[in-house]
């Protein structure tokens, strides 16, 4: 699984990045053509598209890196089975609203499949696609923090990040 999220990730960082550096060229490009009466008018459309791609891949980027915030004021001073304890029943509640998430967000895709972006001539699903994909991707790497927690109390890259702030 670990290999599996991994390669995810790779994945994630490689079309984020081409998608916002796409975003940052669109934009140049569109207030430059502006500035000579030529606006690129499907500029904004498709920068919005790749930024709700980006903002998803994000999301399960800070979850693999278990960078979401979290309050752990008084959690930190229970003992460490009660901390397990608390930690997957985390991520049992996430999974359950991942699900959630998932569903629904693929029940928005299909009912936008008709609606179109203006200038894109393409269907609004391709935004709309970004909640459950990436709610799936979410899923997985929760899975593989649930199976981490489970054998060592916490996730790696919560351990990781300790002992990065201790340091």
């Amino acid at each position: 699984m670990k290999l599996i999220n991994s390669f995810i990730q790779t994945l994630e960082y490689i079309i984020g990045s081409a998608m916002i550096v796409s975003i940052v060229l669109l934009v140049f490009a569109s207030a430059v053509f502006r500035s000579f009466r030529m606006p690129i008018t499907w500029s904004v459309d498709l920068s919005q598209l790749f930024f709700v791609w980006i903002s998803m891949f994000g999301a399960d980027i800070a979850l693999k890196k278990c960078s979401h915030m979290g309050v752990d004021l008084i959690t930190r001073y229970f003992p460490q089975n009660i901390q397990k304890g608390l930690a997957i029943f985390s991520c049992v509640l996430c999974a359950a609203f991942l699900v959630f998430v998932a569903y629904w967000g693929g029940f928005l895709c299909f009912q936008n499949y008709l609606r179109k972006y203006a200038t894109l001539k393409i269907s609004y699903s391709y935004a709309t696609a970004a909640v459950p994909t990436v709610s799936v991707l979410m899923l997985l790497t929760l899975a593989q923090q649930f199976f981490e927690i489970i054998k060592t109390g916490k996730c790696s890259a919560a351990q990781a990040a300790e002992q990065a702030a201790v340091q």
